[in-house]
């Protein structure tokens, strides 16, 4: 996990190196050795170096002592900043730097482990990575998205300390059209086995026909054999229920050769099979066993044992129909996500990205692509667990990188910065890569090769969209291969849509208005919405004049006159009146109302750094949800188109001094049948769905302070209601954690809001509060924030400022047992205390 020190914390690298290897010694030995093979999470007691090297060999790099720290995995070093209008990263970086990482571990074997084959595994590095084990080079791996492994076998010292060193070179900048951020960000895994054992990624499991009584299960097993001789392998493979219960199984047998590798083919016929959806995420564990001859005893031993979870169902995509799960229909209710977590950046909290997932889960989404890269593992199991379809996506831009040419940012062919220099050479590689680390997950619905492709679409270089189509074909021929188009015409042109097995349309070159036309042209293809809309807002600003980037698309201003005049030129309305092309309800109306579009992904779930659009804005602000995790309007418009429990929200706000009198446009999203308004008591009439506002309801209130009340019926009986209250000013704050237990042992964080609110308790939703921060007790601060796309303060600082009255605190345990203080403080304000305790961790 990510760990931020001062200076005055950092410790020699003499000491560094001596407590990585006692950590790693104690978590080698910690536990019987009761299974064959052992995957150990290997993130804790690294030591870490900001910069390059001194000295032009390896020996002299290993031989500098200073400025290292010690550190915990995933590590962005790229988030601690500073936000800096210089930093070559750009808007498209978010203004916050690149650079030379290394990173050291020292560890040791335990006896057990001295004859076995031991193997490295990165979940994600960014990016240029090389890896190090005693001195010897195990290989680079550019792409920092990719999951990559090393056999560390040969290159061991079985009696003494091992020493893994990586460098990260992130610092020709921008490398990405947004924050990657830098570092070993995700998670690393040390795996030992026997010389028999599954190949990394080695199952490959699939449903090719299923009933209501029983489903075939498919399983193909890649068998290694590292050893000195042939051997006879027992392949034995047991499903196993949610409930732990053994429900099929089945056995076959392999001779598998010194050095060789052998797929073994079973099918195993699942009873009653349980079925996977996003309603009812049902999973099922393959557990495999290798069963061989143990010559020194003549007797039989279990070479390894491998899990692999898998889901049980059935997808079919009809051109005119849409996408049918388990032979129902099914809209993609989606959207797109970059990687970073906000505040934490791109390093990998498990916890902080299921909070996410659920959040979209709760607004009703039911869909995620992962825009636009191979997501880390644990997206997807979570996405398994709690259900989203996913539509996985492993390249951006091929060779259209971005990079600066005469001081000006553009997209070049050929670009020398970033992936697109290395695709050439690295593409199938790390497609092959992704396909079998993820083909097992049930919430992988189509493999998506590549976003917005201008050699492909306008310039007709279909060779690489063949071949790599094929390689999905042949590693994982149960799922569809797409893209996410830009520019529809053009592809149509090229030909390269026609390539595809599913087209995404993106918005850009009003791809989102050919719907109908493309449909009727290219009847047999499969349309769905990978990209739209585009639509801008920043949480608690507003205008009533409509503002979109492309100006022949412009709907009508919603009033004569622009009501809110002081919202800076830099941050965007919440009316659904922001955007690039097409608002959000205009596009989930032709997504829901033409049958042969089988969904949408709106861009983005949430704001994420990077994309800013320039100086000082530093954030893309096209999320439904901010970058602290806080909702903004938009997402309770999906929340009524896409759920069914009652629900109501109004906007704006109703805290406008100096506005009295002025007439201000008021917003109802509601999934309810109809909204009675009133106004400090007095009804402003009751509304319903029209043609014209089919998706919100709209009331033109002269504004007066006092209490704004929304009340929904639902047939005939009143269902919810919502109540909003002028704030008056801002006399204090609270902060709120939305857990007060953490359980070390599952690394969980608690979210902190700080909310400023009036004498009355009224929450102030303009406040601007400058809020200072101490942590006592067993916890650090990890990261605090406001989703104010143009604040520049530290996400490490103590002191954070409210945006529009709200920030957050994002608080983490350090493994130890005790209660977490956080004491919060501001001018003029009493002080807030707020507390948070901690179950023991494991003692490794």
């Amino acid at each position: 996990m990510p760990t931020r020190h001062t200076t005055f914390q950092r410790i020699s690298c003499a000491q560094t190196v001596f407590f990585a290897a006692l950590s790693c010694i104690l978590a080698a030995t910690a536990e019987a050795k009761d299974s064959p093979r052992d995957r150990v999470n290997f993130d804790r007691g690294w030591s870490f170096h900001h910069g390059e090297l001194d000295g032009n060999t390896f020996e002299q790099k290993r031989l500098d002592q200073t400025g290292w720290i010690p550190i915990d995995l995933p590590h962005d070093f790229g988030i601690e900043g500073p936000f800096e209008k210089s930093n070559p990263s750009g808007g498209p970086g978010g203004y916050l730097p690149g650079g030379i990482g290394w990173y050291r571990k020292s560890f040791e074997l335990s006896k057990e482990l001295s004859d076995e084959c031991v193997s490295i595994c990165f979940d994600g590095v960014y990016m240029n990575s090389e890896v190090w084990i005693n001195g010897h080079s195990l290989g680079v791996r550019p792409y920092g998205y990719i999951s990559f492994h090393y056999d560390l076998t040969p290159y061991l010292n079985p009696n003494g300390e091992n020493v893994l060193e990586v460098r990260v070179d992130n610092a020709k900048q921008p490398s990405s059209r947004w924050y990657t951020g830098s570092g070993i960000y995700r998670h690393v895994w040390l795996t030992t086995t026997s010389k028999i054992h599954v190949a990394q990624w080695g199952t490959q499991i699939a449903t090719p026909n299923i009933t209501a009584t029983a489903a075939d299960v498919s399983i193909k097993t890649s068998v290694s054999n590292t050893g000195d001789s042939a051997t006879s392998v027992e392949v034995k493979q047991k499903i196993v229920d949610d409930g732990g219960n053994v429900v099929a199984s089945g056995t076959d047998t392999v001779m598998v050769g010194e050095g060789e590798t052998k797929v073994v083919s079973q099918t195993i016929q699942l009873p009653t099979p349980e079925l996977w959806s996003p309603q009812s995420p049902n999973l099922y564990v393959m557990k495999t066993e290798l069963i061989c001859d143990d010559s020194s005893k003549g007797t039989k031993r279990v070479a390894d044992q491998y899990e692999t979870t898998f889901g049980v169902r059935e997808m079919r995509f009809d051109p005119n129909e849409g996408f049918f799960l388990n032979g129902e229909s099914m809209l993609f209710l989606g959207v797109c996500n970059h990687d970073d977590l906000g505040p934490l950046g791109g390093a990998l909290w498990d916890d902080a990205l299921e909070r996410r997932l659920w959040m979209l889960k709760e607004m009703g989404c039911n869909a995620i692509r992962t825009a636009h890269n191979p997501p880390p593992p644990e997206l997807l199991e979570i996405c398994d667990r709690i259900g989203f379809l996913v539509v996985n996506e492993t390249f951006d831009k091929w060779r259209f990188g971005w990079g600066f040419e005469d001081g000006k940012l553009v997209c070049g062919r050929r670009s020398k910065q970033g992936y697109a220099s290395y695709i050439d050479q690295w593409q199938e590689i790390d497609l092959t890569d992704h396909l079998m680390r993820d083909r097992n997950h049930p919430s992988v619905i189509m493999w998506s090769i590549g976003n917005e492709l201008p050699e492909a679409q306008k310039h007709g270089e279909l060779e690489t969209v063949k071949r790599m189509s094929d390689l999905c074909h042949q590693l994982d021929p149960t799922r569809p291969v797409t893209v996410g188009c830009n520019f529809i015409a053009g592809a149509n042109e090229s030909g390269f849509a026609e390539m595809l097995d599913l087209v995404g349309y993106n918005g850009g070159g009003r791809s989102c208005y050919q719907y109908e036309a493309d449909h009727e042209q290219y009847p047999n293809r499969f349309i769905y919405a990978s990209e739209v809309p585009h639509t801008l807002q920043t949480r608690g600003e507003y205008r009533t004049h409509t503002r979109y980037r492309e100006k022949q698309t412009q709907p009508p201003h919603l009033t004569p006159a622009e009501v809110f005049t002081e919202t800076h030129g830099r941050y965007e309305s919440s009316y659904d009146n922001a955007g690039v092309r097409i608002s959000a309800r205009d596009s989930w109306r032709l997504t829901k109302t033409l049958p042969f579009v089988a969904g949408e992904f709106r861009w983005t779930g949430f704001d994420y750094i990077g994309e800013s659009g320039g100086w000082p804005r530093v954030l893309g602000n096209f999320g439904i949800i901010d970058l602290c995790n806080f909702p903004k309007d938009t997402y309770y418009f999906y929340q009524s188109q896409w759920t069914d429990e009652p629900m109501v929200h109004l906007l704006p706000h109703w805290t406008w001094p100096g506005k009295e009198g002025t007439t201000i446009p008021v917003w109802c999203y509601t999934n309810c049948d109809s909204v009675e308004l009133f106004l400090n008591g007095q009804s402003l009439g009751t509304r319903g769905f029209t043609e014209e506002n089919d998706m919100h309801m709209q009331w033109l209130v002269p504004y007066q302070p006092g209490e704004l009340k929304a009340v929904a019926t639902k047939n005939g009986k009143v269902v919810r209601t919502t109540v909003t209250h002028t704030a008056g000013d801002a006399n204090s704050f609270s902060a709120t954690p939305d857990r007060t237990e953490l359980d070390a042992n599952t690394r969980q964080l608690s979210y902190v809001t700080l909310r400023v609110l009036d004498a009355q308790g009224n929450f102030v939703p303009h406040a601007a509060t400058k809020i200072s921060l101490k942590i006592e007790g067993p916890g650090r601060l990890l990261a605090t924030g406001n989703g104010d796309p143009m604040s520049h303060e530290s996400f490490q600082s103590n002191v954070i400022t409210t945006f529009n009255g709200l920030a957050l605190a994002i608080v983490a345990e350090t493994g130890d047992p005790g209660d977490i203080v956080l004491t919060a403080t501001a001018e003029d304000m009493p002080t807030v205390q707020c507390q948070i305790s901690v179950t023991a961790a494991d003692p490794r």
